[in-house]
């Protein structure tokens, strides 16, 4: 049995490819495919406004057109398996979303602190903007300092990164986690909370 060699692209063709396919027409369906899928594959309901904990699918969609420009190391144009360009950057984007979230997800599986029960989520009511001021009303009462009243939303809520937290808010990395272990011991009042206005 003759098997069918593989034919990639040339850079030229690539290229060429990548010219003519990147339209904003393409680029809409590209970041509508991207939301259903993460919607679909991951059961996440992806928040226009904040991405996936803060990644947008354009960032993703970018870094996958980037990704096919390289010199080196870069992606390529399997033009047997794809003769139309444009559906070798779906089938890509589709490998781009899951390294992605995958990725993001693990980060959670390895942190040693449960904050995923506890978590404010906006996926299932429109009331997010109230709940996160009831919240930080209530961390308030409790004695939150205004450095744990700032942070708690980017911090617990979107998951920000340690090192993005310090930059942001022009503190140390350790600061950052002192302030998130304090927040984070004041999550199951808060959860409770929560539970008894739904």
């Amino acid at each position: 049995m003759e098997v069918t060699k593989k034919k990639l692209a040339t850079n030229t063709e690539l290229q060429g490819a990548v010219q003519e396919v990147f339209t904003p027409k393409f680029n809409l369906r590209l970041i509508k495919y991207a939301i259903i899928r993460i919607n679909t594959k991951f059961n996440i309901k992806y928040d226009l406004n904040r991405g996936f904990r803060g990644i947008m699918v354009e960032d993703m969609i970018s870094e996958l057109m980037l990704s096919f420009v390289k010199n080196d190391g870069g992606r390529n144009w399997n033009k047997s398996e794809f003769p139309d360009f444009a559906e070798q950057v779906i089938s890509s984007l589709d490998s781009q979303i899951s390294n992605t979230i995958k990725k993001e997800l693990e980060k959670t599986a390895l942190s040693n602190t449960n904050i995923e029960d506890c978590k404010i989520s906006a996926e299932d009511n429109g009331d997010y903007d109230e709940l996160l001021e009831l919240s930080l009303k209530f961390l308030e009462e409790k004695g939150a300092s205004d450095e744990e009243l700032l942070l708690f939303e980017p911090y617990i809520v979107h998951e920000m990164k340690r090192s993005d937290i310090a930059k942001e808010n022009g503190i140390t990395e350790q600061e950052a986690t002192n302030i998130k272990k304090r927040l984070v011991r004041r999550l199951p009042a808060l959860k409770e909370m929560i539970k008894n206005i739904k």
